[in-house]
């Protein structure tokens, strides 16, 4: 009697420990469901929000405002950013500017065409009535006040797009040593860590020793090509145009070098630390889903939703860098772009009634001005395609998570 009572007493609080256990397993489902809805049952607009007050993007907007220029100077950088957010950048209004833009610089490059022109003309009529004197000297003096006319409105372009080149050099590098660390920041924030690690001093190295090399190298040498050529259409016995021509080419090659160099060793860095940052934020997710039961799986699918809204932010500031590069260098390159156009139109056009040495002279100044298009747009690029790999790179990351 007593064995079947203690019996009963052992089944019975087995049976009453088993529902305890039930109602525990209850709880904990309950809890895991409406603890982390209480706690984190915030829009994707307020987790949006909150990020960029944690990393502080008016700030940062703030500071970029002061690059946009004249291209951008009637944007709204924060609404723009919230357009990026939202995918829906006004692309238009974009190319509406850029359209408008270059043809405000064609009207102002025919002004130096027409000058370039007026000039040559007069010297034509001039040359015709001092042909038909016997002094030659007339003759001569007339074509060298010609020749320092036209080479000093050739300098004054010239040293007017070299300054705007070194401006748009400082403004490029300025605005990516803004940009830079917040973007890398948000590629550490989403689990890039090893990947910004990397990248960080790699890029700002390359992009500040990039840019003192145009300024004070490459530059000075468009300049000494600028006066060679000059120097040699005023002396016949002053022949110079073969070094001029090596000075074009190791500027060319010299910048296509870095740019090959920069690209790919941001690509391979990046690429090799992305997937080590992608294992490493997939194994440490799999850990919490194990260790903590249930909770723990609710927990990462919310580590993840706070960090997607990092990833849709990170984006946003990459595009929003992007078009800011795009506003700072696009004005000085139409602008050098419409001088070489204007100038090897001038060459063309004034060649039947022109002295082969002027229209040389005019030739070679387009292609100079193209050289300068190149570093700049080298440059340019090089940010464009820097920023890019920045974003690629730490979103293949989210691949092997």
């Amino acid at each position: 009697m007593n064995e079947s009572i203690l019996t009963f007493r052992c089944y019975r609080k087995k049976y009453n420990f088993r529902k305890l256990k039930k109602y525990i397993i209850i709880m904990i489902i309950f809890i895991s469901i409406i603890i982390p809805t209480k706690v984190f049952a915030d829009t994707e607009n307020e987790i949006m929000n909150n990020t960029q007050e944690k990393f502080n993007i008016n700030s940062f907007i703030k500071e970029a405002d002061k690059y946009t220029g004249d291209f951008l100077e009637d944007v709204n950088l924060g609404d723009m950013l919230n357009q990026a957010i939202q995918g829906k950048v006004d692309n238009k209004t974009l190319y509406q500017k850029i359209f408008k833009m270059f043809g405000k610089e064609i009207t102002v490059s025919l002004k130096t065409l027409i000058s370039i022109l007026v000039i040559i003309v007069i010297h034509g009529i001039l040359k015709s009535v001092t042909d038909n004197l016997e002094n030659k000297n007339i003759s001569q003096i007339i074509y060298f006040v010609q020749y320092i006319l036209i080479v000093t409105l050739i300098m004054s372009n010239f040293t007017e797009i070299i300054k705007i080149v070194k401006n748009t050099a400082d403004d490029l590098v300025g605005f990516i040593n803004v940009l830079m660390p917040l973007l890398l920041t948000l590629m550490m924030y989403t689990g890039s860590i090893a990947t910004t690690s990397l990248l960080e001093p790699i890029i700002l190295f390359a992009i500040n020793f990039i840019a003192n090399l145009i300024k004070n190298i490459l530059i000075p040498i468009v300049l000494i090509i600028v006066v060679f050529s000059i120097i040699s259409k005023i002396s016949e016995k002053m022949q110079i145009e073969k070094l001029s021509k090596f000075l074009k080419s190791s500027v060319v090659w010299v910048l296509g070098i870095v740019l090959t160099i920069f690209v790919g060793v941001v690509s391979l860095e990046g690429t090799l630390s992305s997937s080590v940052d992608g294992i490493t934020a997939k194994t440490a997710k799999s850990a919490v889903s194990t260790i903590i039961p249930v909770v723990g799986k609710v927990l990462g699918d919310v580590v993840d939703s706070v960090l997607g809204c990092g990833i849709i932010l990170k984006n946003a500031i990459g595009l929003i860098g992007v078009i800011i590069v795009i506003g700072i260098c696009i004005t000085p390159i139409i602008k050098i772009a419409t001088m070489c156009i204007m100038y090897s139109l001038a060459s063309a056009v004034v060649q039947p009634i022109a002295d082969d040495k002027i229209v040389k002279v005019l030739d070679e100044m387009g292609g100079v001005f193209k050289l300068l298009l190149g570093i700049l747009c080298s440059l340019s690029v090089m940010l464009i395609v820097g920023i890019t790999l920045v974003i690629k790179i730490s979103n293949s990351g989210m691949m092997y998570r």
